[in-house]
């Protein structure tokens, strides 16, 4: 079976569907963002708002992987660690320009 794999910014992937997971010839360039992730198949279209890419294995040269609802506790994580990660540039920068380059 076939499945149809559309990412927000208009990328698409065609895969092999086989038991909840893809299956491709080699590795894809996934994009970073995973919102509004769309897998159409047979069965219908599945629409993951906050996609994690799992990957599975690679098997007799083929790249299996799916995808996963990420948790919306782990997202937040995930942003607080964003914010801090920039805070912290912030703080470098600003003791830079108060205290020059030593």
């Amino acid at each position: 079976m076939e499945a149809t794999i559309r990412f927000k910014g208009g990328a698409v992937i065609v895969a092999e569907e086989n038991g909840g997971s893809y299956i491709l010839d080699s590795k894809p360039q996934f994009p970073t963002n995973l919102d509004d992730l769309e897998i159409e198949t047979e069965e219908g279209v599945k629409t993951f708002k906050h996609a994690e890419l799992v990957e599975c294995a690679s098997v007799d040269g083929k790249y299996w992987f799916s995808f996963n609802e990420q948790d919306p506790r782990d997202r937040e994580i995930a942003e607080l660690k964003a914010e801090k990660d920039m805070l912290i540039e912030c703080v470098l920068e600003m003791s830079e320009v108060v205290y020059g380059d030593e």
